[in-house]
């Protein structure tokens, strides 16, 4: 009896191990298809995000026109090539795979093994002829992308999407069909033949991406969802808002814009060496402000004028008055050239003038090729003097030349520095989200020299001082009740429609840097020290 009340106890113990046992297997069995989903997620979500990362360098660094992104893959080769992938100024389609070698990124693959997939907004894409800034992707008329599902969003320029395995789409007969035929629509690469691309099923996105209550992620227009997955959906996305873009396309626009301010500085305070040429009285200095007038125009600065608008025109800069001994005179007072001339003559010849509002813009110092004898010959080595006038924002001229024949000498004032009117800040419209401010100790009428509080007062950019300061004014933000900010705008504009917090009174010249935040997006950028 005992015997078998002992054998009972033992059958008891062994089924309960074997009972622990099946339960530690399952869990483990569970553990171990958690940590594989766990992992397959990672493996798409690090291909997403770094598909992402080289998206934003490629656009932050292009120098033609940061902010722009490559155009998609058609074929399915990983690289852009012109009349494949982008014909002149367009791409081919808004929709394809990732150019990940074009990106300089290894063949991303999702957690079932498919490339990446990319649609991107129209007035974004390479070699394109939309000018991009802040507030390009929220202008009316623009082609930003809209994402809506579990992941809603609005002013994108991009998305980058996982397609998952292959499936029966929403409204589809069929599953999707992702293969090709070396020799017949493909290579041995895998690249597709066909023309269109698409023509072939492994390049064309509705056999990889999927649609959804109506929104097709495949159809390469503007509108795109999310959702969960399912028997009939399985995208994985990552959208690229402007703003990710952007806030480092406007840093690196502000540190530029900075060092051509130090540049203007530096050329005035050292002029380049001309042959028979003397410069007098010159000094380093900032030019003035524009107004805050109408920002969608490129401006002027005008005298006196310490905060506003970066001045990017030269049209100010002009012939005061402009006299000679010829007989005939000068013609061209209030232009940029003068223009000379007198009778046959053979003896000692003067002009003189002046050009005003010398200090409102970006101007090169004057150069040889700023006076130009048109006619009769110079006998000996004329003199020529430019004297700087900074009490008169002005700049003075003489000529002196024994002259043979008929006499004609052109003279043009100062010319506006390249890069105001072919560099990428200025055809991409920068001078829109760009507020500019400057010490009247380092303008065209100041000694050099300015403190805080002053006076002369140095600009302040948190509490320290500058001789100027670029403030990239970012987008604009309905918080801080900008939503209405035009594109062209009346006279005497708030600065509140462009600068934020203790920014928005900038006739201080007080700026502060903050973290950037849904009512605040300034960024003040000092120049020297």
């Amino acid at each position: 009896m005992k015997l078998r009340r002992r054998q009972s106890g033992l059958v008891m113990i062994a089924i309960v191990v074997l009972l622990l046992l099946a339960g530690a297997y399952v869990f483990i069995g569970g553990l171990n298809a958690s940590a594989m989903r766990v992992e397959r997620d990672r493996v798409t979500r690090d291909a997403l995000q770094k598909a992402k990362q080289a998206l934003i360098a490629y656009a932050v660094a292009d120098s033609n026109r940061p902010g722009e992104l490559p155009c998609p893959d058609v074929n399915d080769d990983g690289k852009l090539i012109m009349g494949e992938d982008y014909v002149g100024s367009a791409c081919v389609s808004l929709i394809g795979r990732l150019p990940w070698s074009t990106l300089g990124l290894p063949d991303l693959r999702d957690e079932d093994g498919e490339r990446l997939w990319y649609a991107l907004s129209n007035d974004f894409h390479s070699n394109g002829t939309v000018a991009l800034n802040s507030d390009t992707a929220y202008r009316t008329g623009n082609t930003s992308l809209t994402l809506t599902g579990t992941q809603p969003g609005a002013n994108l320029v991009a998305i980058v999407f996982s397609p998952g395995p292959a499936l029966v789409r929403e409204g589809a007969a069929a599953a999707q069909q992702r293969g090709c035929i070396v020799g017949t629509n493909c290579d041995a690469t895998g690249k597709c033949t066909t023309s269109p691309a698409s023509s072939t099923p492994k390049c064309n996105p509705a056999n990889y991406l999927d649609v959804t209550g109506g929104v097709d992620n495949a159809d390469a227009n503007t509108n795109f969802v999310s959702a969960a997955k399912s028997d009939q959906f399985n995208d994985r996305l990552l959208p690229i808002y402007s703003d990710d873009i952007m806030w480092l396309v406007e840093r690196r626009a502000g540190r530029e814009l900075a060092q051509k301010l130090r540049d203007h500085f530096d050329a005035w305070q050292t002029p380049p060496a001309v042959a028979n040429t003397n410069f007098v009285n010159f000094k380093g200095f900032y030019p003035w402000a524009a107004p805050l007038t109408d920002p969608s125009a490129v401006q002027a600065g005008t005298n006196g004028t310490t905060n506003g608008l970066a001045p990017f025109s030269n049209s100010a800069v002009v012939w005061n008055s402009g006299g000679t001994s010829l007989v005939g005179g000068c013609s061209g007072v209030n232009t940029d050239l003068i223009d000379c001339s007198g009778a046959l003559v053979l003896g000692l010849v003067t002009l003189n003038g002046r050009v005003r509002n010398v200090g409102t813009a970006f101007v090169d110092p004057p150069s040889a090729a700023n006076v130009t004898v048109v006619s009769g010959v110079v006998v000996g080595a004329p003199t020529i003097t430019w004297t700087l006038v900074p009490g008169s924002n002005a700049l003075d001229f003489t000529y002196s030349a024994t002259l043979l024949g008929f006499t004609r000498v052109r003279v043009r004032a100062p010319t506006a520095s390249a890069w105001t009117g072919s560099s990428w800040l200025a055809t991409n419209n920068w001078h829109q989200d760009i507020q500019y401010a400057v010490s009247p100790g380092y303008a065209l009428t100041g000694a050099g020299a300015c403190s805080l509080p002053g006076p002369p007062q140095c600009v302040s950019v948190n509490g320290t001082a500058a001789y100027a300061a670029v403030v990239m004014t970012g987008r604009a933000l309905p918080a801080a009740s900008q939503a209405a900010r035009p594109i062209v705008t009346p006279p005497n504009v708030p600065a509140t429609q462009y600068l934020e917090s203790a920014n928005a009174t900038p006739a201080n010249l007080t700026f502060v840097r903050n973290l950037k935040a849904g009512d605040f997006n300034d960024l003040p950028i000092p120049v020297r020290p």
